[in-house]
Parts: structure tokens; sequence; C-alpha cells
């Protein structure tokens, strides 16, 4: 259990142990007790929203995962290329670039957002490949 949680474990259990504490004993102080169980209180809430938010990341970090499983299944499943085509870096769909050799998913869209490419050695040029990473597809791809 992270800190976070622990923290607004703490709280709440803070906010009960009073509760049960007013309800047995007459408070010495009852604005002091007032004070200590909104700062309870609050510090519960900044928890929950700091827990909710590394939630809502997790989430869109999930949601990308299975969207490029997705596209890597859609792609075995729709491959409509012939072995021998060469892809268009400046055209070719995220699923055409990641069909070629050691080429991810986040690497594709790089090459993507980089386009317009004069030629396919701009991969290179760019820092998008390694001299060894662009000669294993060099003759799979093609600029227009």
């Amino acid at each position: 259990m992270n800190g976070k949680h622990q923290s607004s474990l703490f709280a709440v259990a803070t906010i009960l142990g009073m509760t049960v504490l007013t309800a047995c004993n007459p408070p010495a102080n009852d604005q002091r007790l007032q004070e200590q169980a909104a700062q309870a209180t609050e510090q519960a809430k900044q928890g929950s929203k700091e827990a909710l938010a590394d939630a809502r990341v997790a989430a869109k970090n999930a949601e990308q995962a299975v969207n490029d499983v997705a596209a890597g299944v859609k792609q075995g499943l729709d491959n409509k290329s012939t072995p021998s085509a060469q892809v268009d870096l400046n055209s070719a769909s995220g699923a055409d670039l990641t069909a070629l050799p050691g080429i991810s998913v986040r690497k594709a869209r790089e090459i993507i957002d980089h386009r317009p490419y004069a030629s396919p050695h701009d991969l290179v040029k760019e820092g998008l490949l390694t001299e060894a990473q662009f000669e294993t597809i060099a003759p799979k791809v093609t600029v227009h």
C-alpha cells in the first residue's frame, strides 16, 4: 500500500477514533475537536484526489496498450500488402510501419510525426533509427 492510501486510511481512522471518543467521553474542548476533525477530513479528501489522479493515468496507459495490441491484431488479420511491396514512409499507416522488422508502435508514431521524408535514409539523419536498424528495413521502404 502506498503512502497516499495510508494517509487516507489514517485520516478516516482518525475521524472514526474521534467519533468514538466523543461518544464515550465528553470533549474537553469542542472547538479543538472540530478543528481536528476538519483537518482529518481535508487530508482524506486530498488523498482521495491524488488516488483518483493516479487511477486516471493508469487507465490511460492501459487504454493505449490495448489500442496498440488491437492495431497489431488488426494488421495481422488484415494484411493486404505483399511481402515484396515497399512501405512508403510518407503515407504508411502505423500498422504498416510496425510490420517492418524492429519497428515498435512507439517508433512508428515517431516516424509518422517526422514526415515528410525526402529519402528513406532521413530516418537515420533525423535520429529515429541507427544505421544498423535502418539497414534491416532499407529494402522494404521507399518515399514518394
